[in-house]
C-alpha cells in the first residue's frame, strides 16, 4: 500500500473512530445503562405544555424580525401569541377564549407581572418584556389549542438537534483539517520521496553528475542531503575504481614490458651459445655474462616488485627510531661514493653542523639513496653524474632532504606522474636500458610510511625533495 493510500486511510479512521465512539457512548447514555440518567434529564426539561419552547422564541422574537418560523415553533407547541412594540399591537392570532382562561388563572399577576412562566393544569402562559419596557410579548396555551408535538421534551425538539448540529460542524472542520494536512504532507513527504526515487534511478543508470535540491532544513532535506553524499561518494568511487583500471593495465603493461626485455635478451644469448654463435672461449664468456646481467635484471625488477607489494598490502613495516640526519648523511658519504663510483657518479654533499633530527629507518632510507641514485643513472644524458644531497630545516619546522642530479629532467606535467608504478616519460620507455619503472614508486611508499611527504622538481636536473617531521624537541627549539 502506497504512503498516499496509507495517509488517507489514517485520516478516515481518525474521522469514523471517534464518530462510532461518539455513537456508541450516546447509544449506552440514551437506552443502557446511562438511560436513568438521560429520563432524569428529561425530567428536568420536561416541556408537556411546550413552557420552554414558547420561552425560547418568545425571548428571540424582538430581533428575529420574521416571526414565520416562531409562529410554526408555536403553532406546533400549542400556543397563540401577540407582541406589543412601543404601546402598539404588530402581531396578535390570541382569541378572547386563551386572554380569559389566562386572566382566570393568573389574576392581577397577567397585567401586573412583566415576565413569568406559568404551567398548571390545562393553562400556561408565558410573558416576556425586554428592558426599555416598550416589547412585550405573550403566548397563551390551553387545552382547546393542544398542539401537535407537545408529547417531546424540551431536550428532544432541541437539545438533541444542536448537539446533531455541532456534531456535523465538527465533523466537517475534522475532514476540512484532514483534506489540508494530507495535502501538506504529500506535499513535503510525497514530493521529496519522488525526488529520492528519480534520483535512485539516474543512479541506477549511471548517471551520477546531478544534485536533489532541496531548500527546506527538516528531516526530508537531511535525508536529501545524505542522499547527495552518497551520491558523490559513488562517483568519487567509480572515478577511483576507473582510475586504478587504468593503473592495473598500465602495471600489467609495465611488468609484460620489462620481465619481455631481459628475457628477450637472454634468450638471444643462449640461441647464440647453442647455435655454435660463440665460437670462440672469449665470446662464450662475453655471453655468459650478458646472461649473467640479464638474470641479474630479472632478480632486481622481481625484488622491487616484491617490495611495492608488500608495503602496498600493509605488510611492510618501518622500524622509527631517533636519527640525525646531518650525522647520518655524513656516514654514508664515503660508502655511497665508492659503490657507484663505477657507475660514473660523483656524490656531493651538502650537510649541516648542526643535528637534524628526526624519526626514521635507517635501513630503508638507505634504500631510498640507492633507488634514487640508479633512478638517475639509468635516465642521465651522459657517462658522468654529480649526485648531490643537501639535509635543511624547512619554514614550517620539517626536516627537508633534497637528493639532485644533472640530468635531463622531465616535463613539468610529469613530475607527479613519475612516483607511479612502472611510469616512464615515452622518452625513457623506448630506451631499453630503462629502469623497471618502481623504484620511485618504492621511496614515495616508504617515504609515507614514516609520516614523511615527497615530490619533484626540475632543478638544473631532477630534484627528489623529501620532509620528513622533526623531532618533537627540535620543533619547539
Amino acid at each position: 500500500m502506497s504512503i498516499r493510500k496509507k495517509l488517507i486511510m489514517s485520516n478516515v479512521l481518525l474521522i469514523v473512530v471517534p464518530v462510532l465512539v461518539a455513537l456508541i457512548t450516546l447509544a449506552i447514555f440514551t437506552e443502557g445503562p446511562g438511560g436513568q440518567a438521560w429520563e432524569t434529564m428529561e425530567l428536568l426539561f420536561d416541556d408537556y405544555n411546550g413552557t420552554y419552547t414558547a420561552q425560547s422564541q418568545l425571548e428571540t422574537l424582538e430581533w428575529r424580525g420574521d416571526f414565520t418560523d416562531a409562529k410554526k415553533a408555536l403553532s406546533r407547541a400549542g400556543y397563540h401569541f401577540s407582541i406589543t412594540a412601543e404601546g402598539e399591537v404588530i402581531y396578535s392570532n390570541l382569541t378572547k377564549a386563551d386572554v380569559a382562561a389566562a386572566k382566570k388563572a393568573l389574576g392581577d399577576m397577567y397585567d401586573g407581572t412583566a415576565d413569568f412562566t406559568y404551567d398548571r393544569g390545562d393553562v400556561a402562559v408565558v410573558k416576556y418584556t425586554s428592558e426599555k419596557e416598550n416589547y412585550q410579548a405573550i403566548g397563551i396555551h390551553t387545552s382547546d389549542n393542544p398542539g401537535a408535538d407537545t408529547d417531546l421534551s424540551y431536550m428532544e425538539k432541541y437539545i438533541m438537534l444542536y448537539i446533531g448540529f455541532m456534531i456535523a460542524i465538527i465533523i466537517a472542520v475534522v475532514v476540512v483539517m484532514n483534506i489540508i494536512m494530507s495535502w501538506w504532507i504529500a506535499r513535503n513527504i510525497l514530493a521529496p520521496l519522488k525526488k529520492l526515487s528519480l534520483g535512485s534511478e539516474m543512479i541506477r543508470k549511471g548517471e551520477l553528475d546531478f544534485e536533489l535540491a532541496y531548500p527546506k532544513k527538516d528531516e526530508m532535506g537531511q535525508v536529501i542531503s545524505d542522499f547527495n553524499d552518497m551520491r558523490r561518494y559513488l562517483k568519487d568511487s567509480v572515478t577511483e575504481r576507473m582510475k586504478y583500471e587504468q593503473y592495473r593495465r598500465e602495471l600489467i603493461n609495465g611488468i609484460s614490458h620489462d620481465l619481455r626485455t631481459p628475457l628477450t635478451s637472454i634468450k638471444g644469448y643462449v640461441s647464440g651459445l647453442r647455435d655454435g654463435i660463440a665460437s670462440t672461449p672469449e665470446m662464450k664468456v662475453r655471453y655468459y655474462e650478458a646472461i649473467e646481467t640479464g638474470v641479474g635484471n630479472l632478480e632486481h625488477l622481481v625484488d622491487d616488485l616484491t617490495n611495492f607489494s608488500r608495503v602496498e598490502m600493509g605488510e611492510s613495516h618501518v622500524k622509527l627510531e631517533e636519527t640525525d640526519l646531518a650525522a647520518y648523511y655524513r656516514e654514508r658519504k664515503e660508502n655511497l661514493s665508492l659503490e657507484y663510483s663505477i657507475d660514473g657518479v660523483e656524490i656531493d654533499m651538502e650537510v649541516p653542523d648542526t643535528p637534524v633530527t628526526v624519526r626514521m629507518d635507517k635501513q630503508e632510507m638507505d634504500r631510498i639513496n640507492r633507488n634514487i641514485i640508479e633512478n638517475s643513472i639509468k635516465y642521465r644524458s651522459g657517462e658522468w653524474t654529480i649526485f648531490k644531497i643537501s639535509v635543511g630545516v624547512t619554514k614550517d619546522k620539517m626536516a627537508e632532504i633534497r637528493l639532485c642530479d644533472d640530468g635531463p629532467g622531465v616535463s613539468d606535467k610529469e613530475l607527479e606522474k613519475i612516483f607511479t608504478c612502472f611510469y616512464r616519460s615515452d622518452a625513457s620507455r623506448k630506451n631499453p636500458a630503462g629502469g623497471s619503472g618502481i623504484g620511485l614508486a618504492v621511496v614515495k611508499q616508504i617515504v609515507e610510511l614514516q609520516n614523511g611527504k615527497v615530490h619533484a622538481e626540475n632543478d638544473g636536473g631532477l630534484a627528489i625533495v623529501i620532509d620528513l617531521p622533526l623531532s618533537e624537541g627540535e620543533r619547539n627549539v
